[in-house]
Order: C-alpha cells, then sequence, then structure tokens
C-alpha cells in the first residue's frame, strides 16, 4: 500500500511539474490595435497580419537580404513570364489536409476576389495545375514583381475547413479570437518546419504604449509591439528587458485629398510640404530614432530613389500662401494613435503659420480607413508599408488611377504620366530601366505632394530576455515559429 501511495504522490508531481512547464510556455505580446479578422486577405493592417503571420504560410518569404525566397514551396523555374512551381510535399493543414496545387489555385483567385488583395494577385493571368504539387503562374508583369507581391503576408495561403472555416499550415493554429482583444494560438504539432517550443501564443489588445511597457515590466506580456521612443532609453537600465530596433518597410505621410478644393490646388500642397518641419517631428516625437522620409517607399524597398527630399522653408512656404485669401480652414484625419495625434498636433501648429488653419479629427481605426476609402477627408495621417519590398506595392496602391478609394489611393491622385510610367514599370524586364521608372515617379510626387512623406517607421520592440528565437521582419509581421522562453 505504501508503494502505491509513493507512486500516486510521485504522478502527481509529475502533473503538477509539467502543468507548471507548460505555463512557462506561454509567450504573451501586446498590440497597440486590436487584429480585425483572422481572414488574412480581406485586412492588410499590421495588427491583423502580426497575427495571422503565425496561423498560415506564404509561398514565398523575403530573407534579411530582401532576397526571394520558397517558403511553401521547394523549387521554382521562370521562363519569361511565366513561373513553374514545385510545392514542398509533406506540408499539411491544421486539419489533416496535405498542401496541393488545387487549394493554392483556389486560394490565389480568392485574393482575386477581394478588392483589398486584389492588386497583388493582379499581374497574374492564369494559373494552370500540372500535377498534384507542381503548378504554372502566368503573368502579364514583370514575374519578379509578383514574386514579391506572394511574399506579403496577406498572400498566405488559406482553404476552408469542413466548417467553412479559414485554416494554414502554420506553426500556430487558432484558439480563439473572439473580438480581436486577446487572440489565442495553440502549436501546430505537425508543422513541417517542426513543432514550435512554447505551447500557446496570445495576443493582447493594449492601445497605450506606457502601459504596453509596464505590462513588459511585469511580465503581463513577454514581448510588446511599438514601444515608444520615449520608454525605449528606459530598457538601458533594465535587467530583464532588452530592445530590438530595425528600419521596417514603413513610412508615416501626409495625404492629402487632390480632388477637395482648395487642396486641390498644387500651389497650396507646396507650400504645406515647404511648412512642415520633419525634423521637429523626428525629434519631439520619435527621439531621433527615426529618419525623415523623402520618399513613400522606405531605402531597403527596391525602387528607392536616395534624392534629397524637399527641406523645410517657412519663408518659401509662406511667399506661396501671399497669393490666397488666408486662413484657410481644413480638417486633418488620424486614426488613434499617441504619435499620429502629435504628429497632427505640430503639423496643425506648422500650417498655422503660413494661415492654414487645421482642426484634427480623431476616428477609430476601421470608421478611418472606411471613411478615407470614401474622401470624406481633406487630409490625413497614414502608414504605408511596401511589404513586398519592391516599390511596385509603394507606388501603385498610393498612387495610381486604378487603386483610388480603398485600395490605397486616398489622395485620390491622378496624374497621367504617372499611371503610365507605373503600368510601364509593371512589364519591365530590367531593373534598371524600372529604377529609372520609380525615380521619375518620385520626382513627380515631390513637385505635386499628393502624398508628403514624413518619416520612416523604425520598429522599437521590447522583449523579455528571457525569450529566444524571436526574428524581426521589416513588415511587421515578426516570426514566431522558433521562439522560445
Amino acid at each position: 500500500m505504501k508503494s502505491f501511495f509513493k507512486v500516486l504522490i510521485i504522478f502527481i508531481l509529475l502533473i503538477n511539474i509539467a502543468i507548471g512547464n507548460s505555463e512557462k510556455k506561454v509567450v504573451k505580446i501586446g498590440l497597440g490595435y486590436s487584429g480585425r479578422s483572422y481572414d488574412p486577405h480581406r485586412h492588410t493592417d499590421s495588427s491583423t497580419l502580426a497575427i495571422t503571420k503565425q496561423i498560415y504560410n506564404n509561398l514565398f518569404i523575403l530573407d534579411d537580404k530582401n532576397e526571394i525566397q520558397g517558403e511553401l514551396v521547394d523549387s521554382y523555374l521562370i521562363k519569361n513570364n511565366t513561373v513553374e512551381i514545385n510545392l514542398k510535399k509533406g506540408v499539411f493543414f491544421h486539419d489533416g489536409e496535405e498542401l496541393n496545387s488545387e487549394i493554392v489555385k483556389n486560394s490565389l483567385e480568392r485574393n482575386k476576389s477581394i478588392p483589398v488583395t486584389k492588386v497583388l494577385v493582379d499581374p497574374i493571368e492564369k494559373i494552370e495545375i500540372i500535377d498534384n504539387y507542381k503548378l504554372k503562374i502566368i503573368c502579364t508583369t514583370n514575374i519578379d514583381i509578383l514574386l514579391h507581391n506572394l511574399t506579403h503576408s496577406s498572400m498566405a495561403v488559406v482553404k476552408e475547413n469542413k466548417d467553412k472555416k479559414l485554416i494554414g499550415t502554420g506553426a500556430f493554429e487558432l484558439i480563439d479570437w473572439g473580438t480581436g482583444e486577446k487572440v489565442i494560438l495553440g502549436k501546430n504539432e505537425k508543422h513541417f518546419k517542426g513543432s514550435p517550443k512554447v505551447e500557446r501564443v496570445e495576443f493582447l489588445t493594449i492601445p497605450e504604449a506606457p502601459n504596453r511597457y509596464i505590462a513588459l515590466e511585469t511580465d503581463e506580456i513577454q514581448i510588446a509591439y511599438d514601444v515608444s521612443s520615449i520608454d525605449v532609453k528606459t530598457f538601458k537600465d533594465s535587467n530583464n528587458l532588452k530592445i530590438l530596433n530595425g528600419l521596417s518597410y514603413g513610412t508615416d505621410f501626409l495625404s492629402i485629398n487632390t480632388e477637395k478644393a482648395p487642396l486641390n490646388d498644387k500651389k497650396i500642397r507646396e507650400a504645406i510640404s515647404y511648412a512642415i518641419d520633419k525634423d521637429s517631428i523626428n525629434e519631439v516625437i520619435f527621439e531621433n530614432t527615426s529618419k525623415v522620409a523623402n520618399s513613400i517607399i522606405t531605402p531597403n524597398t527596391f525602387g528607392y530613389s536616395n534624392d534629397e527630399e524637399k527641406k523645410y522653408n517657412l519663408k518659401k512656404a509662406k511667399t506661396i500662401m501671399e497669393n490666397y485669401k488666408t486662413p484657410i480652414e481644413i480638417e486633418l484625419w488620424i486614426y488613434e494613435d499617441t504619435s499620429k495625434y502629435q504628429m497632427a498636433q505640430i503639423i496643425q501648429a506648422n500650417l498655422k503659420e503660413i494661415g492654414i488653419d487645421v482642426k484634427i479629427q480623431t476616428l477609430e481605426l476601421s470608421s478611418f480607413l472606411q471613411l478615407t476609402a470614401q474622401g470624406k477627408h481633406n487630409a490625413l495621417i497614414g502608414l504605408w508599408y511596401t511589404s513586398t519590398g519592391d516599390a511596385d506595392y509603394g507606388y501603385y496602391p498610393l498612387l495610381h488611377n486604378n487603386s483610388r478609394g480603398g485600395v490605397g489611393n486616398r489622395s485620390f491622385y491622378n496624374n497621367e504620366r504617372v499611371n503610365v510610367l507605373l503600368d510601364e514599370a509593371r512589364k519591365e524586364i530590367s531593373k534598371e530601366k524600372r529604377k529609372e521608372k520609380y525615380k521619375e515617379v518620385q520626382e513627380i510626387i515631390v513637385d505635386e505632394n499628393p502624398i508628403i512623406p514624413i518619416v520612416y517607421k523604425t520598429y522599437n520592440i521590447g522583449i523579455n530576455k528571457k525569450i529566444k528565437g524571436f526574428k524581426f521582419n521589416p513588415n511587421g509581421n515578426h516570426i514566431l515559429e522558433d521562439i522560445d522562453y
């Protein structure tokens, strides 16, 4: 009998140890915004894709050198305007079905039917299934553009399960989405890259940056995205925390509705551009941790041109505005974000000096996206990620006439020369000639100012020093498949 009780006690202890270990294997991550849906094809905001990237995989990904690598693709062969893709074998969805050519084709065709992601698959003319693991994609543009587009997290390969819910092949599968305020993911034991080391990953919405820092400091969370620049220096004195910094693919900018008077006047937009003190924005809001932007696309993006930006020149701005009756009143729309509000306040003060009175309107993110897509605004402060690493995805959605509204062109800009250049760049085979076309686009935008780039976004990520295997991603959808704690 004593032996029985000894065995029972040991058994109970082992259970307790196992429970304790599983608790240690839960990693919690603080986000500034809630994910909008577990459907990566319908929402391209950074919070949504930060979560969905863990649930789904892409055909291709970008490596640390901005080079294309296969994720679900074992090998591929480019012939003129086609690419033959050999899928990896032994990749299973969370319901146990193996990845195959038909699922990939259906997923890409689903992208074509959804306006938000249609711009990324527009280059696809036809998809042909060769066999269960091989397919051919025929393209109307430079094939390199399509391959870069396929690395975008919203181009993840998805399929429906028997309950008509989307599932993926990712390292983690969805346990509970709820309202998006707290999303729980569980590890995929059969992930083709190997079973994750942690049992669960939880994403918690903590809107205020100081509160995310406090939650990190008290170990309520182990990773905090978008640490404020003010809080960065506090990490130097911490024994338990560290900060990761990296240039993203994102640019903060002022977008001006070119269809609404008086901002449809190119000269007024020019005055606004000269009046904005970007250096002060970088210093006051970002503690000089960001970099003043001269382009919509970031320096780590193919097609970037290192031309000098339009410098702050209050005298020039005032001279231009002497030809107009002032004050001019406009509304500047932002979504709920501390840095966006601070940026708006500085711009408000800058424009006040040239006779433009700015009223700041703060909207909840979904309302902001919906109403600006309809062109209800005068101007807005936005953030765009050229997440594909290629200028086409930076310029075409934001500037081409075909992308007006919800796709990205919320300045409702329409310049025939820009449209032609972007169309030609899509078909151009030569990388150098493509760069030349993007350089001319950038020059036109600097002259006409439908969008005024302000700063390149630098990611500040707070992390508990016990966390291992975290992989920084410039598009913001950081990789957690190898994470340990």
